[in-house]
């Protein structure tokens, strides 16, 4: 509270907080290179789950794991996170500017889930049907059983990407569509977010409602297709088919309030065209 808040100011020392959620985080994370370019230090408070992709991914900056340690930051000027894009992007031009995968997975751990999921050779799609914290997670949210149309008669591996205890779904899912969802063992998706990056790198796609996993996916420009409700959240703008944030993700809306079939019967056919390209 006794440092003036930063209004671009060069060559300072600044530090940046967190205030919001993480997919929050992992958005304007993006931005966070180009205020180190302008900076004499950089440090950022974030989700202590991003610490370690943070930290291989920009060595250069300083992340800081909580509170305490970011009071014992010294820095001329602060800045919550959420108010960056205020400093960085006031025109669509300014989005040019964004940076294909900002963030890193750990290649070692890549190749030693590909091994634990067999996935040599195949074509694994990583999925992720439910978001918990949100305003309306049921307006945002999906069943797994509706996600059969998608991928019934395909020959794809499908990987679950989400978070929470989902075991149960997951079962029900394959005893009524004979379609198995692949868990990784070794990966808690909610708590080890450097883990769930090397798991979503080992996919070839993601498929997945907008929630933490989606920004995870196009901070590291893994090619991701984003299921939308007809009033999304404000980053994902309106009557858009690509995202400003990430290049690497497109964006399935619903036509009008509720309609999921419609999202549901272009991405069957988009998947569709997709495997036969390969």
């Amino acid at each position: 509270p006794d440092k003036p808040l930063w209004r671009g100011e060069k060559g300072k020392h600044v530090a940046l907080w967190r205030e919001q959620g993480i997919g929050d985080d992992i958005i304007f994370l993006s931005l966070v290179p180009e205020v180190k370019e302008m900076c004499s230090s950089l440090s950022v408070y974030v989700d202590p789950r991003l610490q370690d992709l943070c930290k291989h991914a920009m060595p250069e900056i300083n992340f800081v794991k909580d509170i305490e340690a970011l009071q014992g930051v010294e820095c001329d000027y602060h800045l919550p996170l959420g108010s960056v894009p205020g400093l960085m992007r006031n025109d669509i031009g300014d989005f040019d500017k964004t940076v294909r995968g900002y963030l890193k997975a750990d290649p070692q751990r890549v190749e030693l889930i590909r091994n634990e999921l067999k996935l040599e050779g195949k074509t694994a799609i990583g999925i992720s049907w439910k978001s918990f914290n949100s305003l309306n997670p049921l307006k945002k949210s999906v069943q797994l059983k509706d996600m059969e149309r998608i991928f019934s008669g395909l020959d794809v591996v499908l990987v679950n990407l989400q978070y929470g205890n989902v075991e149960d779904e997951i079962r029900e899912f394959k005893e009524a569509t004979g379609i198995d969802v692949v868990q990784c063992a070794s990966v808690d998706n909610r708590e080890d977010l450097d883990g769930l990056a090397a798991l979503i790198e080992a996919c070839d796609l993601v498929i997945s409602i907008s929630n933490v996993t989606v920004h995870l996916a196009g901070a590291l420009a893994k090619k991701t297709w984003v299921l939308l409700n007809f009033v999304p959240i404000y980053y994902w703008f309106l009557d858009r088919p690509d995202s400003i944030w990430y290049p690497s993700v497109s964006l399935y809306r619903q036509p009008t309030l509720n309609d999921w079939d419609s999202v549901f019967v272009s991405v069957s056919r988009d998947l569709k065209k997709e495997l036969t390209e390969r």
